[in-house]
């Protein structure tokens, strides 16, 4: 079985509502996806999106996904596996585009055994996933609306954006309210997106653990490993490192410095579903726990996450999986549906969703062939 074609597509769709983090405000969602079709006529998708300021820019995503597609390009699929190019620590959008093209092999791979990407890469397909909410509002009545619109759906965690206030009281009276919102039994973690430095970081957690905090993501900027570190030293709410995994080094050095409690594993970040499994495996016996999240992708990305959260060791933290509805548009043509708070995978086989090209119609320019 060859691959007969390879094409790729770049789209844009709005967020539902402006979404805020400590790096700024999204109104619209841009990505890149994949498409590989083989002669018996099976296909495969993947997507691109890395989230500004992070990734490289999408224009540097794509060429790299074509040359990618290139090269499997009239290859036989036993055989093609952009992972032999592997060379160790990599740019941002290199892993981005890594994802898709890798993704898309592995739905095809799995489409040929018969199973769901899930079972293929080793986890539970069936079981459902505990998934958290995501608040992205950054003005406190909105994000006490959309906390309590949350619990009504069944959510059992939510996570606040964070690091969007103007001062540390603002933004302990912010955390507060929603706290207040969602009650006492409804478990809440915090997302700064870097936000702070490490003494602010530490004076505001340590002001706000009265709330009863999950945990506390991403407190530091990207790059102050020994920042991560000291907060995590300081104070009792666990710590999680998301944006700190620039490369795959970052991964070992996060452990290495005993920087956090909970690393957070995006496709998009890892280079694809295999490699995103293979830093799951690496946790196992590290007493630090994975959390799967997505990329705010649309719903190919959203699938590829979930299957990957099915590999998880049992019982998972709740994984950032509920956030197709962020979207107007999730371009794919089966449901993704979050049922009281959790998710699971779609039985496949492979992804088990495809691109709806009446969706994506209005959201793309065209699909592009690659040619060898």
């Amino acid at each position: 079985m060859r691959i007969r074609s390879a094409a790729w597509t770049r789209f844009s769709v709005p967020f539902v509502q402006p979404f805020t983090t400590a790096h700024g405000t999204l109104t619209r969602r841009r990505g890149l996806l994949v498409r590989l079709v083989t002669d018996d006529g099976s296909t495969g998708y993947g997507e691109a999106s890395p989230i500004p300021p992070f990734g490289g820019g999408l224009d540097s995503v794509q060429r790299e996904v074509q040359e990618l597609l290139a090269d499997t390009l009239g290859c036989d699929l036993d055989y093609v596996d952009p992972l032999d190019r592997w060379s160790g620590p990599v740019r941002p959008y290199e892993a981005a585009a890594w994802c898709a093209v890798d993704t898309a092999l592995c739905d095809l791979w799995a489409q040929a055994e018969g199973e769901s990407l899930a079972a293929w890469l080793g986890g539970a397909p069936a079981s459902p996933i505990d998934v958290n909410a995501t608040i992205g509002a950054s003005e406190t009545a909105d994000a006490v609306a959309a906390a309590r619109r949350a619990v009504s759906a069944g959510f059992s965690c939510v996570k606040l954006k964070i690091g969007v206030a103007g001062s540390r009281e603002a933004e302990v009276a912010r955390i507060a309210a929603v706290r207040e919102a969602i009650g006492p039994s409804v478990r809440l973690r915090l997302d700064a997106n870097g936000a702070w430095s490490a003494d602010e970081a530490v004076a505001i957690i340590q002001a706000a653990e009265p709330l009863d905090l999950e945990l506390v993501e991403q407190p530091v900027a990207a790059k102050d490993l020994d920042g991560l570190a000291q907060v995590r030293a300081r104070v009792a709410t666990p710590i999680a490192a998301d944006e700190a995994i620039i490369e795959q080094r970052h991964f070992s050095l996060v452990l290495l410095k005993h920087a956090a409690d909970f690393i957070v594993i995006k496709p998009l970040v890892a280079g694809g579903p295999r490699l995103a499994k293979l830093n799951i495996d690496l946790l196992a016996d590290t007493g630090v726990r994975a959390i799967v999240t997505t990329t705010i992708d649309s719903g190919i990305g959203v699938a590829t996450a979930l299957h990957l959260a099915a590999c998880l060791p049992r019982p998972a933290s709740s994984c950032g999986l509920a956030t197709a509805s962020l979207l107007a548009n999730d371009l794919v043509a089966q449901a993704l549906p979050v049922h009281q708070g959790t998710m699971t995978p779609l039985a496949g086989p492979g992804l088990g969703v495809t691109v709806d090209e009446a969706k994506l119609a209005g959201a793309y320019s065209a699909w592009h062939e690659v040619a060898r």
